[in-house]
């Protein structure tokens, strides 16, 4: 089943999916680890499905979930395969936004009032409000710098 033929209501069938299509591109070019057989798949595939959801709850986050995704797992990539598995963290990242931009529509979540695009310290989305005008509520819209 492809992503596109999710429906839009079942955000978390798309996470996994789009995880697990991540995870398995990336899979080719890990290094064995003999000492801790297994170890490099599992701490990868976690790795993919926090960059999805984090991902799905801020799209804008894109830049920072290929960069940190390929910025944990490089030391279980192998050398000559590094550029490679960057180019796939970010073709499949781009896929990912793409879908939860068009499924979040242009006023945030579909059929509700729109909701400002920071996370909690739990990793969830903020549930207030946007300032108008700003993609943030009052409390993540961030403060001017003043010149000491």
């Amino acid at each position: 089943m492809a992503i596109s033929a999710v429906r839009p209501g079942d955000r978390a069938t798309a996470m996994r999916r789009f995880s697990e299509e991540l995870f398995q591109a990336l899979r080719p070019t890990l290094m064995p680890d003999p000492r801790r057989p297994g170890w490099p798949e599992q701490y990868v595939r976690e790795a993919c499905e926090a960059g999805i959801a984090r991902l799905a709850a801020d799209p804008r986050s894109l830049p920072m979930v290929a960069r940190s995704l390929f910025s944990g797992s490089r030391s279980l990539i192998r050398a000559h395969e590094q550029l490679r598995a960057a180019k796939i963290i970010e073709h499949h990242a781009k896929r990912a936004r793409s879908f939860f931009d068009a499924e979040r529509g242009a006023a945030g979540a579909p059929g509700g009032p729109p909701r400002c695009a920071a996370l909690n310290r739990k990793g969830k989305p903020c549930g207030r409000e946007p300032i108008w005008g700003t993609p943030y509520c009052v409390s993540h819209t961030p403060k001017p710098v003043r010149a000491a």
